[in-house]
């Protein structure tokens, strides 16, 4: 019994941030942090490859100089332009109303909304250009707070508050203070929580709302055969497109539509990703990203388990963008390092969880590896290629300075 009055006495407890830059400290309720980590580990594995990443409202009360965050109601986001949390036109329209007239249950209790949390998934704890656009656009006020989390699959989750500072400056590079996320267990079936941080109050036994977050699949599906085959196709029509001036445009608006949609504000993706081919993980990324492209050279960290492995790239491996691996646990860790002109360094990760799904038929492994094979030779075909009109453009160059001296 001791053990479930613990968990219901860690989950009424409230925490404070505290930071010099920040006018106010920020106080929140642990069942109402412990539902947005649970949702945001909950859409980190609703998606292959990177999760999706989700958001809503914090709503709470001031008094005494003090922002106290109370309840967190979820946006449902359709992610109409990808996994992020980037706002349509539909999800702005829900946000409105869920500010101005949704939540009637917490304004009765005389909570406001006091700001704003979103996950990401594929970047660090800060606030891009979109979301301080949000931030701006709907939580104007000096109190107004937004909490970012960052979900990890073998990591404890990060968190951090923004806020506007005396000046109503934003510090979005990162956050003052980041703390971490840890699971807390729920209360036995029949345990009530304290209605006074319950996010939702129902009588008799009030219990803080679940952020309606899509459970992942109960099996692994094979989903990503056809992701694999669809990235591959991809990769053959942007290279017959390199050949022709219109197609050529056409390939570089599709990829930067690409790089817009999943990348947001940050810098273009590598679109680093790994599957299980028999046991062999296969690990890939976009060998024509522009960072592949500028880079001098990478290195491939790939954690599986006690085991750590580091593979030096250089850049015509970059270019082929694919490496296999034999595995020999059920989650492994990848980071992709690009060594940049002027020393600079920009990464990217990946993981891969669960066990192989079973030998695939000989015959569709054998096509997958051929077409691995066919892109790499297409991929040295467009090298060469390159090179040599490179060179006429030279040669070109040469004869027309030379005819026309100055």
């Amino acid at each position: 019994m001791t053990g479930s009055l613990d968990t219901v006495e860690s989950l009424q407890a409230c925490r404070t941030w505290r930071a010099p830059e920040c006018p106010f400290p920020i106080e929140w309720s642990a069942a109402v942090m412990e539902e947005i980590r649970v949702a945001a580990m909950d859409a980190l594995f609703s998606v292959p490859h990177g999760g999706a990443e989700i958001g809503g409202a914090l709503w709470g009360t001031r008094s005494g100089g003090c922002v106290r965050i109370l309840a967190a109601r979820p946006l449902e986001c359709e992610h109409a332009l990808g996994p992020t949390f980037t706002l349509s036109g539909k999800d702005h329209a829900r946000l409105a109303v869920l500010l101005e007239d949704g939540c009637p249950d917490l304004r009765a209790q005389g909570w406001e909304p006091l700001g704003w949390y979103h996950s990401h998934t594929r970047s660090e704890v800060f606030l891009s250009a979109r979301d301080v656009e949000i931030h701006n656009r709907y939580f104007p006020d000096p109190w107004h707070v937004a909490l970012v989390v960052r979900p990890h699959a073998m990591q404890p989750m990060r968190a951090g508050f923004f806020f506007r500072e005396a000046d109503g400056s934003i510090h979005a590079d990162s956050s003052y203070e980041e703390f971490l996320l840890q699971p807390v267990l729920e209360p036995a079936v029949g345990q009530a929580v304290s209605p006074a941080i319950a996010p939702r109050p129902a009588p008799p036994e009030p219990e803080p709302a679940r952020v309606p977050i899509a459970a992942p699949p109960a099996k692994r599906s094979r989903k990503w055969l056809w992701w694999a085959a669809t990235a591959l196709g991809i990769a053959g029509v942007f290279c017959m497109l390199e050949t022709n001036a219109f197609n050529d445009a056409l390939g570089d608006a599709f990829k930067k539509d690409w790089a817009r949609v999943f990348a947001g504000d940050r810098p273009p993706s590598f679109a680093l990703m790994a599957y299980d081919l028999n046991g062999q993980l296969q690990i890939h990324w976009d060998g024509a990203a522009e960072p592949i492209r500028a880079a001098e050279a990478g290195t491939l960290e790939i954690t599986d388990g006690s085991t750590h492995t580091v593979i030096a790239l250089e850049k015509r491996r970059l270019k082929s963008g694919t490496v296999s691996y034999a595995r020999t646990g059920a989650s492994v860790d990848i980071r992709l390092a690009l060594r940049e002109p002027g020393g600079k360094v920009s990464e990217e990760f990946t993981s891969f969880l669960g066990q192989a799904s079973g030998p695939l038929p000989d015959a569709f492994a054998t096509g997958i590896r051929l077409e691995l094979h066919d892109q790499a030779v297409r991929t040295d075909e467009l090298e060469r290629a390159v090179a040599g009109l490179r060179g006429i453009v030279r040669r070109d160059q040469k004869l027309r300075q030379q005819n026309n001296p100055r």
